[in-house]
């Protein structure tokens, strides 16, 4: 038998029996789309180019953290930003005094002040809250907004920007043909996703791709983004990261959150700086770092499996991943469903 012959063969035996395996998240794909989907995340495991993530180690937010992230975005090898419109997505799900909840203000301001030293023509923040409180109160609260006023910076409430319909081309948004996105959402020619690392009582992990969520406009779609719930979280969270704008990801892992996330867990002094043009790549390698494997978060192994991003062929650059590794307590119950 012919090598070729022989590959082809094993793809499909491997397609064959994945699919006697279909989890319920995937079933509503039908064998056309699934074998297709797994084709192609088979085809980036073994076959697809590398994908980069700069790691980094930051003790506080009173560091240079504009000097940190400007090395981890040339080691990282982000595409030029100059002239383009840019919104910054930071975690603003709701505020705790005394919970790393949200993400540090200083992270925001960095990066803002990072994409206008590289010539970007615009740059606004927004986000859409849970269900607690408003959006605006939340950045005041932490401190965001007298950040965002020394730069003066735009703030978006996306839970009340202008709505859009955007075609879904996928299966995973199932029983929608269109889904309505925030009009500054869709303007932007770049998203930087800057989550807070937590781990995620429903999600598993709450980073760059888990942070997405909060463009859904709740106005439209209600509190807490009910459409979610109804949709299954890991397969919204791949629905929406696939109708966006390009997505790069800065994490904010300084002080990070274990246990009882996204709200109440307790908080972790990680030290911990992740920046990559792949949120799939930057993910996967930040859950590892806090102990996770992507077989325990369900949106990370289906990205794998369906080939959205890379999460297999991954390149770290700056500190070893080592030196960043710790054992994070997992949400209650969350992780052993998985």
């Amino acid at each position: 038998m012919k090598r070729r012959t022989f590959l082809r063969l094993a793809a499909l035996a491997i397609i064959g029996i994945g699919a006697t395996f279909i989890h319920r998240s995937t079933a509503p794909l039908g064998l056309f789309t699934f074998s297709r989907w797994q084709a192609r995340g088979l085809k980036k495991r073994f076959f697809g180019a590398p994908s980069i993530v700069a790691l980094g180690e930051c003790s506080n937010y009173k560091e240079d953290l504009l000097a940190n992230l400007r090395s981890l975005w040339d080691r990282s090898e982000i595409p030029d930003v100059q002239g383009k419109r840019v919104l910054i997505k930071p975690n603003l799900v709701d505020y705790l005094e005394n919970y790393p909840v949200t993400t540090a203000p200083e992270m925001v301001g960095a990066v803002a002040d990072l994409l206008f030293e590289l010539g970007a023509r615009e740059v606004a923040v927004g986000d859409g809250s849970a269900f607690r409180r408003e959006t605006w109160p939340i950045a005041e609260a932490n401190g965001l907004a007298a950040v965002l006023a020394a730069r003066g910076l735009k703030f978006i409430d996306l839970n009340y920007d202008d709505p859009q319909p955007v075609p879904v081309q996928d299966k995973w948004l199932r029983r929608s043909t269109v889904f309505w996105l925030p009009r500054h959402v869709l303007n932007s020619d770049l998203i930087v996703s800057l989550p807070k690392l937590k781990t995620h009582h429903w999600a598993g992990v709450s980073l760059s791709l888990k942070n997405l969520l909060g463009v859904i406009p709740g106005a439209r779609y209600g509190w807490p983004k009910n459409i979610i719930h109804i949709n299954g979280i890991p397969q919204s969270i791949l629905g929406i990261y696939q109708m966006l704008p390009p997505v790069i990801s800065v994490v904010d892992g300084i002080i990070g959150m274990e246990g009882d996330g996204p709200l109440f867990g307790s908080p972790v002094p990680h030290g911990l700086l992740a920046v990559g043009r792949d949120p799939v790549s930057v993910d996967v390698t930040c859950a590892q770092l806090m102990g996770f494997s992507i077989e325990s978060v369900l949106h990370l192994k289906l990205a794998a499996w369906a080939g959205i991003g890379q999460a297999h062929r991954i390149e770290i650059r700056g500190v070893q991943r080592e030196r960043l590794q710790r054992r994070y307590q997992p949400p209650p119950s969350e992780l052993k469903r998985y």
